[in-house]
């Protein structure tokens, strides 16, 4: 696990009283003396409140989603642990057994009815799926373009079409 910073629990006591009273919280006294000591804690108070005017409430689409926003700008909410690791190796394989493996498989069964050679067999179920898979893709990408969640060129002009 990655070291604690040294003001962490100051900053974690900032946090929670960011999300639960906002920027004109009354912060306790000994609080206030360390961030006037610290420029860190009070420059991190600072970046709380810019990161709230920065993102209103009504764009965030809920609390709970706006707190776990800034406890993950705060440092406080780690996207990956080591110790998940085991379990997102398995879930990988499994992943690519139930949606590679086993349809190559069943799709050279299919093709082992064609042909003698089960390379060639093998070789068919993969071109045919992985055909299969880019002819999806195509066709994703072109929908979202046709619907505008994909755009392409500058952001000015993006901004000024709307």
């Amino acid at each position: 696990m990655i070291g604690k910073t040294p003001c962490c629990q100051e900053r974690e006591t900032l946090l929670e009283i960011f999300l639960s009273e906002g920027e004109k919280a009354n912060l306790p006294s000994d609080l206030l003396r360390h961030m006037g000591c610290c420029d860190s804690c009070s420059c991190y108070w600072k970046s709380l409140s810019a990161v709230r005017s920065a993102s209103p409430h009504e764009l965030l689409y809920s609390s709970f989603l706006r707190a776990k926003t800034l406890r993950r700008l705060a440092g406080r909410d780690q996207a990956f642990r080591l110790e998940w690791m085991p379990a997102l190796v398995l879930g990988a394989l499994l992943s690519l057994s139930l949606y590679f493996v086993i349809p190559v498989c069943l799709l050279a069964k299919v093709y082992s009815y064609c042909t003698s050679s089960t390379a060639a067999a093998c070789g068919a179920a993969l071109g045919t799926l992985l055909a299969g898979g880019l002819l999806v893709t195509i066709a994703s990408a072109v929908s979202l373009f046709e619907m505008g969640y994909i755009r392409f060129g500058n952001e000015e002009d993006v901004r000024a079409r709307r």
